[in-house]
């Protein structure tokens, strides 16, 4: 609302006026932009010629901004970091990105990149800048200001969460420091198809290398010395049914898990509807029977080709279904590791650790922890060394030649040596 009028020299009326709002002392300025419309803006002064100052200034800057193609007015990081935010709320909503994705972005973008940048015009950030938050951030939890922090506030199933931030008190890791510039990055890149920056304006956002760490495998003989005690423990008669059968579910798993290649979270994901050709082969002997497997991990999914030796074990998880549901057939969106209950098996952590615990198996030679992620590189690395082509095997597991080069295939110069003494003819 407009109050008492700041009438300007005719030279300048043309390009802006200033006028004061009501109950105010302080003047604002407003013009119009071709293709933006009216510009509103406070001057944050109550001194008429300081005020001019000012709002030619701004009118001069939005002109010049304007001519090359960028918005009139400035916005500060935090402006663009929001409305960034906002737009992967609604790419999440129109099904263009993962589902979850659109809130672990906001929690990073308002957690570290708004406090350091703030207020800070988003075209005045430089490389300058983006380096300093990059270390500020390495040492957010240890000696920032995440330090004083006790808890941290997250949202699950539109629940809003809090969790102790102990667990969060190290230093920021290589591959987290590489995931978060990937996002700042985008943020300025959004902002310069917004037109708040021009591409020559986006600064430089380093992404840190992580080193190829792979994680620990198992040898064949490791494997069978696993799967041994597995065995033994399952048919244990002096535990009680329970627990046999959750030992059942975990040689089922192991075994599965490593004649496939699954990810865990395939694994978990899967029900028996993607066990394909399953039913079909239902009754006929196991060389007479051939599978295939839909996996589903975080929004993707595939078709690929077991080993024939997880047959019997999904065999033997079909019958613990139908043992534990008057001898119904589990559906075919029914989880294939499932509980007594039928309910789905989010985790077989602790059982596994404590079966790797007892076969001294929990670390490998360079005293890295095994997890369930380790049969799957067990998988790879075996069908490496059996001679399996490495393309056939990466569109087969979901990954790349190169993931396989530096993540997966921990084989050994000695494991390939009759690969490497092949027969040459004359």
């Amino acid at each position: 609302m407009i109050g008492k009028g700041g009438r300007l020299p005719d030279s300048d009326e043309n390009k802006f006026q200033l006028f004061q709002r009501l109950g105010s002392s302080n003047w604002s300025v407003r013009f119009s932009i071709r293709g933006e419309g009216q510009v509103r803006k406070s001057l944050g002064t109550a001194d008429e010629a300081d005020a001019r100052r000012k709002a030619d200034k701004l009118w001069r800057d939005a002109t010049y901004r304007s001519e090359h193609g960028l918005r009139a007015v400035q916005r500060t990081f935090e402006q663009v970091a929001e409305e960034f935010i906002e737009q992967q709320v609604r790419e999440v909503a129109r099904g263009e990105r993962r589902i979850g994705l659109d809130r672990r972005i906001g929690s990073l973008v308002r957690r570290f990149f708004i406090p350091f940048f703030g207020k800070k015009p988003i075209d005045a950030v430089g490389d300058a800048d983006i380096g300093r938050y990059q270390e500020w951030r390495k040492t957010y939890w240890t000696e920032g200001p995440g330090v004083e922090q006790t808890h941290i506030e997250y949202e699950r199933g539109g629940k809003k969460l809090r969790r102790p931030a102990t667990d969060m008190r190290r230093a920021n890791s290589l591959s987290s420091q590489r995931g978060e510039a990937v996002v700042l990055r985008q943020v300025f890149r959004q902002a310069a198809k917004w037109g708040y920056i021009n591409h020559a304006q986006i600064p430089d956002v380093m992404t840190p290398r992580v080193p190829p760490s792979p994680r620990p495998s198992f040898s064949i003989s490791e494997m069978n010395k696993l799967l041994k005690l597995a065995q033994k423990r399952m048919d244990d008669k002096t535990v009680n049914a329970e627990i046999r059968r959750d030992r059942q579910v975990l040689f089922a798993y192991i075994t599965i898990a490593a004649t496939t290649g699954m990810r865990p979270t395939e694994m978990r994901n899967l029900n028996w509807g993607d066990v394909l050709r399953y039913r079909d082969g239902l009754g006929e002997r196991v060389g007479d029977r051939d599978i295939r497997i839909r996996a589903r991990g975080k929004g993707k999914f595939r078709e690929f080709i077991p080993l024939e030796g997880a047959l019997p074990e999904f065999d033997r998880l079909w019958r613990m279904w139908k043992a534990g549901h008057e001898d119904a057939e589990p559906n075919d969106d029914h989880p294939v590791f499932a509980a007594h209950s039928g309910k789905r098996l989010t985790s077989l952590n602790k059982s596994l650790t404590t079966l790797l615990d007892a076969a001294k198996l929990k670390v490998d030679h360079r005293g890295r922890a095994r997890d369930s992620y380790s049969f799957r590189h067990f998988y790879i690395s075996q069908q490496l060394i059996a001679g399996v082509d490495v393309f056939a095997l990466a569109r087969n597991c979901g990954t790349s030649p190169d993931m396989i080069d530096k993540f997966y295939g921990q084989v050994s110069v000695e494991q390939l040596r009759d690969q490497l003494r092949p027969r040459w003819g004359k």
